[in-house]
């Protein structure tokens, strides 16, 4: 499907979730990039992982219902998709998301586990469905999930089952034309597990999947993508039988999408912009696909050339292999994985919009202002003191430029707590070849609380 910039315009006005910049003529293309990693690569070089040392995971789906707003377990599995650090972090309770799964143990009620996903309330209305992964418990739990409210943006909890470990189920879906190659180790320990999927490729491109895979690698490593350094990458395929194809309601009930993940363009919620993101038609067959291979961070690339992207908190991230606008499209949602924010004005309401209540968004790199000082600031180790808080545009000319709280981001999305402001203003999560200082810490805190390398204060519950 290709959009002319006038129609990128028309539809920009009314939703923005979570995507790259809404006019394409103003992002870098791949060009603009000292290096491009566009270069054939040997594929007989690689190696073929055909069996591993997997870790068993407990995966809980939870289904949201439009009509009623509210939650039900629908799945809880015990599938191989684990790795090392996954049973380290979730011992420690994360501050990013929006929503956050707990495992208590049944008899005294204590915290065991956590996991937390999402960015805000059309986040459910999109994926209709949420799933957390825990390392699989030696006793009877009880699994609570918290969920911000769509006014307040106040966790509070919305569901609460009892796990009996005895009546759990084991699942391992086969796939038999399943390829999984090795593309980088990580250089540095502890290690988190990145995953590479196909996702439109049929059999006989699967050798154009393997150099478009490679060249998400190389883009990562060449731009210095924060904590790569502890990132193993492989690669994973599976044929599918549909490609992508242009955005088109297929009907209702939805339909399965007979992809190998079955991602296709959300328009069951009809909210506007929906021919520049992609999500799940059915979530369990995409968290089946995923769980292929072991994963901490799943990243898939999409046969297809358009400009687009999607990435939502721990969640998943896709984008177009074949667009011109490739690095920036990986390296800007990826940055919303990790729970970064907009930085761009325009363009529409952001996904993150959820609860004009908040008083203070997540994201690392975006603030409302409600304490107007320097040390109210989440980024103040990178500001000055002397720096005027909010931070008057003509800073940013300085030589060199200041951080600061400028007037800006969040898309064209409002709060009655106070205006949107972000650390500079030439960002990747705008319109810029590359990560501001905020958003590189930002990730790096993101990269190593996965690793379990560090533990953060508890979220408040209501």
């Amino acid at each position: 499907m290709r959009l002319s910039t006038g129609l990128l315009f028309s539809f920009a006005a009314q939703f923005s979730l979570a995507n790259p910049y809404w006019n394409p003529s103003e992002v870098p293309q791949d060009s603009a990039y000292s290096v491009t990693s566009s270069a054939e690569f040997d594929v007989d070089h690689l190696k073929t992982i055909t069996q591993e040392n997997k870790i068993q995971a407990l995966r809980i789906q939870v289904d949201w219902q439009q009509i009623t707003d509210n939650y039900s377990v629908s799945t809880m599995i015990i599938e191989p998709s684990g790795t090392t650090a996954l049973l380290a972090r979730s011992k420690n309770k994360p501050k990013w998301g929006s929503y956050l799964g707990v495992l208590k143990d049944a008899g005294s009620g204590k915290e065991i586990f956590y996991d937390s996903v999402g960015t805000g309330k059309e986040y459910r209305s999109l994926a209709r469905a949420i799933s957390l992964r825990f390392p699989v418990p030696g006793s009877d739990m009880i699994f609570e999930l918290y969920a911000e409210n769509p006014q307040t943006g106040h966790m509070e909890k919305v569901v609460e089952k009892n796990i009996k470990i005895s009546e759990l189920t084991v699942e391992s879906r086969v796939f038999n034309d399943l390829q999984v190659k090795e593309l980088r180790v990580a250089p540095v320990s502890p290690v988190l597990r990145v995953n590479i999927y196909a996702e439109g490729y049929t059999s006989n491109t699967i050798n154009r999947f393997w150099q478009q895979a490679n060249k998400v690698v190389a883009t990562l490593v060449d731009n210095s993508f924060p904590g790569v350094e502890h990132m193993s990458f492989y690669a994973v395929f599976n044929p599918s039988v549909k490609q992508l194809g242009e955005a088109r309601a297929l009907g209702f009930p939805v339909p399965e999408f007979d992809s190998f993940l079955g991602l296709y363009y959300p328009y069951w919620d009809n909210f506007g912009r929906w021919f520049n993101v992609v999500y799940p038609t059915r979530e369990n067959k995409f968290r089946q696909a995923l769980a292929s291979a072991p994963y901490d961070y799943p990243i898939v690339v999409i046969n297809n050339s358009e400009y687009w992207g999607v990435g939502n908190y721990m969640s998943h991230t896709a984008i177009p292999a074949k667009s011109p606008y490739f690095t920036y499209l990986l390296l800007h949602e990826l940055g919303h994985f990790f729970g970064l924010n907009e930085e761009y004005e325009g363009g529409g309401r952001t996904e993150l919009e959820f609860a004009p209540e908040m008083e203070e968004p997540w994201s690392a790199n975006i603030t409302f202002l409600t304490d107007r000082t320097y040390l109210g600031l989440k980024w103040s180790e990178f500001v000055n003191k002397t720096v005027k808080i909010p931070t008057p545009p003509d800073d940013w000319k300085n030589s060199p430029a200041v951080y600061g709280a400028y007037r800006g981001g969040y898309a064209d999305s409002i709060s009655v707590k106070g205006a949107s402001h972000k650390p500079g203003l030439n960002c990747i999560m705008e319109s810029h070849k590359n990560f501001c200082d905020i958003c590189k810490k930002g990730i790096l805190d993101v990269v190593h609380y996965s690793l379990g390398m560090h533990s953060f204060k508890d979220v408040s519950l209501k």
